[in-house]
C-alpha cells in the first residue's frame, strides 16, 4: 500500500495541468456519450491519478511505459461508492403538543445522552415537564363557559318539549273550535243543507288540495313526515314508529288511526276515489319503513281526543339553522280570489223556506214566524166574520152602535197583528235568516283558517326551537371539546418514558439541538413552540445509513443489494448491510439548494448490534451492484472517443495501435471491455498525444 500511495504522489507530481485535464476531458466525453449506462464518479480526478499509480506496478521515472496497463481478465466487481449518516430505523421523536404563540417553557428535562431502560419505562420515568400554570388558568375559564353552555342546552331542550306539546294544544284547540263551528252551522241550516253549501264552495276540496300542497312541500323541502308525539317519545326511548314493516293498502283502512283513516279517504273523495300518487308513495314508504305514521285529519268530522298525531314533527328530531328551517305551510288557503268569487254567489235566501231547511234553528225560527202569521191570519178572518155579523144585528136593531164599534176595532187589531206577523217573516227570509247563516259560515270559515294559521305558526315555532336547540347542542359540544383538548394539552406537560433507547435533544434528522435560528437550543428554561421536537429517542438496536444516490446510477441500485461500510469514526471496523430502501423521486431539498444535482435518498440496514454506534456518524458505503465473474477490463481513462467510436490505443512492439472496442458495464475504476482486447494486451492511459506532452512535461521538469 505505501509503494502504490508514493507511485500514485510520483506520478501526480508528473503530470502536468494540460494533461490532467486532458484525462478529465476523455472521460467527459466517454460518460457524455454513454449516457444510459454511465455512473457518477466520486471524485474522478482524483481516483484516476490513484488508479494510475497503482497500475504502473514499475518505476514511474519512463512516462511511456508508467501510463500504460496491462489488460486484465477475471472477477469484476460493479460497486456505487456514496457517503452517507448513520441512524436509527426506528425513534421515538418527542415534540411538545401544547398550543400557543408564544411556546411553553420547559421546567425540567432528562440530560442529553441518557440511556432509558426498560425499568425507566415500567416505572414512568419523567423525560421532559412543561410549565402548566396558563393552561390550569384556561381550564378553569373554560370549565365555567362549558357549565354556561350545558345549561343553555338544557334549556333549550325542555323549551323545544314545551313547544311540540304547545303546538299539539293549540292544533287541538284550533280543531275543536273549527269542529264546533261546523256543528254550530249544522245546528242552524241541517247537515244535509250545510253539506251542499260546503260542497257548492268547495271547501273540502280546498282543504284536501292544501294537504297535499303541504305533503309535496314537505318532500320537497326535505323534510320528515308528520308524526304523533307518542312516535316521537318512542324514538327518544330508542324505539321505532309503529310495530314492524309492512305494506299499505288503501282498500283497508279500518286499522289505521281515525285521523289517519279520515285523511286518506277525504284525500280520495277529493281525487275521483284514488289517492294522490304523492301520498300513495308517502304511505308505502312508512309502512315498508316500520309501521304507518300518523297524517293530519281531515278537518271535519274529528273528534278532539284525535287531535294528537296533527302536528307536525320530524321523526328523529332533525335540527336545522334557523335560517336554513323549512316552514311547511299550507300553499292553497281557504280565502282566496278564487273562493271568494263562489262565495259572493251563494245566497242563503234560497233555503228561506220549509222545503229546503231541515230540522235546525232556522227552520224552527220560520216555522213559529209562519205559524204565527197563519195564528193572525185566523183570528183576522174570525174577526172579520163576526163583525159581518155585527153589521146584521145591528141593522135589525139588536146591537148597539157602540158594541159594534168594538168589533170594528177587533178586526183592526187583528189585522194590524197580521200585518205584523207577515212583515216579522219577510223579514226573517229577506234578512234575519241570510244574516245569521252568513254569520255561521263565516265561523266556520274563520275557525278553519284559524287552524291553518295555528298549524303554519306552530311550524315556524318549532322550527325556531328546533335551531336554537341545535345551536345549543353544537355550542355545548364545542365547549366539551375545548375543555378535552385542554385537559389533553395539561396531561402533555409531563411526558415519560415509552420505550428505552439513547437520548438526544432536537429531531434525529439535525445535527443541532434545534431546527431554526429563531429558536432556543432544548434546554431546561428554553421555550418550545407546538410540533417542535423537544426529545428523540432513538432504537440502537436497529441502525442505518442513509445516503444520497446520485441520478445516474440510481436505476442500478435495487433493495436487497448487500453493502460492505465503515463509520469514519471507527475506520479499521468493516460493517456489513443491505439495502433496504430506494427513493422513487429526487429529494426536493437538495434541488432546492443546487438544482442540477438529482440524489435520491437510499436507507442501508446495518447488519448487527453495535454499541458503538451513535446516529449522525459519518459512513461510507459500497453497494455491490453487479459481479462478473470472468470479465475482460481497463481502466476507465484508457477508454476514448475517435470520430464517435470508442477506442483504445493499444501499444505494440513500441508503437500505439488505434483498436475501436465494444464496452459493457463500469464501476468507479474501471470499465468492461466486452470485444476488441484479449487478456495481456497493453494498452496505453493517455491517447498518444497527450502521453507526449505528459512525458516532455516531465523530462522538462526532471
Amino acid at each position: 500500500m505505501n509503494s502504490e500511495a508514493n507511485g500514485a504522489k510520483r506520478l501526480q507530481q508528473k503530470l502536468t495541468a494540460q494533461v490532467r485535464l486532458a484525462i478529465e476531458t476523455g472521460r467527459t466525453r466517454f460518460l457524455a456519450a454513454g449516457r444510459n449506462t454511465r455512473v457518477a464518479i466520486v471524485g474522478v480526478a482524483g481516483l484516476v491519478l490513484v488508479s494510475s499509480a497503482m497500475l504502473m506496478g514499475g518505476s514511474s521515472e519512463e512516462i511511456g511505459s508508467g501510463t500504460t496497463f496491462e489488460v486484465r481478465q477475471g472477477p469484476f466487481d460493479v460497486v456505487v461508492l456514496e457517503g452517507g449518516n448513520v441512524e436509527a430505523l426506528q425513534s421515538q421523536q418527542i415534540r411538545s403538543t401544547i398550543k400557543g404563540r408564544d411556546g411553553t417553557k420547559i421546567l425540567g428535562i432528562v440530560e442529553e445522552g441518557y440511556r432509558v431502560t426498560a425499568e425507566d419505562v415500567a416505572a414512568g420515568m419523567i423525560l421532559v415537564e412543561l410549565d402548566s400554570a396558563q393552561l390550569e388558568a384556561e381550564k378553569l375559564n373554560q370549565e365555567i363557559t362549558y357549565e354556561t353552555a350545558e345549561a343553555t342546552f338544557v334549556e333549550r331542550k325542555a323549551q323545544l318539549e314545551i313547544r311540540i306539546n304547545q303546538n299539539v294544544s293549540n292544533l287541538n284547540t284550533a280543531q275543536q273550535t273549527m269542529k264546533f263551528a261546523r256543528l254550530d252551522f249544522e245546528k242552524f241550516l241541517g247537515l244535509n243543507v250545510v253539506s251542499e253549501i260546503v260542497e257548492k264552495l268547495g271547501i273540502e276540496e280546498r282543504l284536501a288540495e292544501s294537504e297535499r300542497a303541504n305533503i309535496a312541500a314537505s318532500l320537497a323541502a326535505a323534510t320528515p313526515a308528520p308524526v304523533d308525539l307518542e312516535s316521537i317519545a318512542q324514538q327518544r326511548r330508542g324505539g321505532a314508529p309503529g310495530a314492524g314493516g309492512g305494506t299499505f293498502d288503501p282498500a283497508n283502512l279500518e286499522q289505521m288511526p281515525a285521523a289517519m283513516r279520515e285523511r286518506i279517504e277525504a284525500a280520495m273523495a277529493a281525487n275521483g276515489g284514488q289517492l294522490p300518487p304523492e301520498m300513495l308513495e308517502r304511505m308505502q314508504a312508512m309502512a315498508a319503513g316500520g309501521g304507518a305514521r300518523s297524517e293530519r285529519p281531515s278537518l271535519a268530522g274529528q273528534a278532539p281526543t284525535e287531535v294528537t298525531s296533527v302536528i307536525e314533527e320530524p321523526a328523529e328530531l332533525k335540527l336545522v339553522e334557523l335560517s336554513d328551517a323549512p316552514v311547511v305551510v299550507n300553499s292553497v288557503m281557504l280565502m282566496d280570489e278564487s273562493y271568494m268569487r263562489i262565495r259572493n254567489t251563494l245566497d242563503f235566501s234560497e233555503y228561506a223556506n220549509n222545503d229546503r231547511l231541515e230540522d235546525g234553528q232556522a227552520k224552527q225560527s220560520l216555522r213559529v214566524l209562519e205559524d204565527a202569521l197563519r195564528v193572525a191570519e185566523e183570528d183576522h178572518l174570525q174577526a172579520q166574520a163576526r163583525l159581518d155579523g155585527q153589521y146584521r144585528l145591528e141593522e135589525r136593531g139588536f146591537i148597539t152602535p157602540t158594541e159594534l164599534e168594538l168589533e170594528e176595532v177587533k178586526v183592526v187589531k187583528t189585522q194590524i197583528r197580521l200585518d205584523s206577523a207577515a212583515t216579522e217573516l219577510r223579514l226573517y227570509q229577506q234578512y234575519t235568516f241570510p244574516k245569521e247563516a252568513e254569520q255561521f259560515l263565516a265561523a266556520y270559515e274563520d275557525a278553519i283558517m284559524s287552524y291553518q294559521r295555528t298549524r303554519a305558526e306552530g311550524q315556524a315555532e318549532l322550527a325556531q326551537a328546533e335551531a336554537q336547540f341545535k345551536s345549543a347542542e353544537k355550542r355545548l359540544n364545542l365547549e366539551g371539546e375545548k375543555l378535552a383538548d385542554i385537559n389533553n394539552q395539561l396531561a402533555a406537560t409531563v411526558i415519560r418514558a415509552q420505550r428505552p433507547g439513547l437520548v438526544v435533544y432536537g429531531s434525529a434528522e439535525q445535527s443541532q439541538q434545534f431546527r431554526g435560528n429563531n429558536q432556543e437550543p432544548i434546554a431546561e428554561g428554553a421555550t418550545v413552540r407546538e410540533r417542535q421536537p423537544i426529545l428523540t429517542i432513538p432504537d440502537l438496536t436497529e441502525m442505518a445509513v442513509r445516503v444520497n444516490i446520485h441520478e445516474s446510477v440510481v436505476q442500478r441500485v435495487a433493495e436487497g443489494q448487500t453493502v460492505a461500510l465503515r463509520v469514519d469514526a471507527f475506520p479499521n471496523i468493516d460493517l456489513t448491510g443491505v439495502v433496504t430502501k430506494v427513493a422513487v423521486v429526487a429529494d426536493s431539498g437538495n434541488s432546492f439548494m443546487n438544482p442540477d444535482l438529482k440524489v435520491y435518498p437510499s436507507m442501508v440496514k446495518i447488519d448487527g448490534v453495535h454499541e458503538w454506534l451513535r446516529p449522525g456518524m459519518s459512513a461510507q458505503v459500497e453497494i455491490l451492484v453487479e459481479r462478473l465473474e470472468d470479465a475482460i477490463y481497463v481502466p476507465l481513462q484508457a477508454v476514448t472517443y475517435f470520430d464517435d467510436q470508442q477506442v483504445v490505443y493499444v501499444v505494440n512492439g513500441g508503437r500505439s495501435e488505434r483498436r475501436v472496442v465494444e464496452v459493457g458495464t463500469f464501476s468507479e475504476q474501471f470499465i468492461q471491455i466486452t470485444s476488441g482486447l484479449r487478456a495481456g494486451e497493453e494498452v496505453m492511459l493517455l491517447p498518444p498525444r497527450q502521453n507526449t506532452v505528459a512525458a516532455v512535461g516531465a523530462q522538462a521538469r526532471d
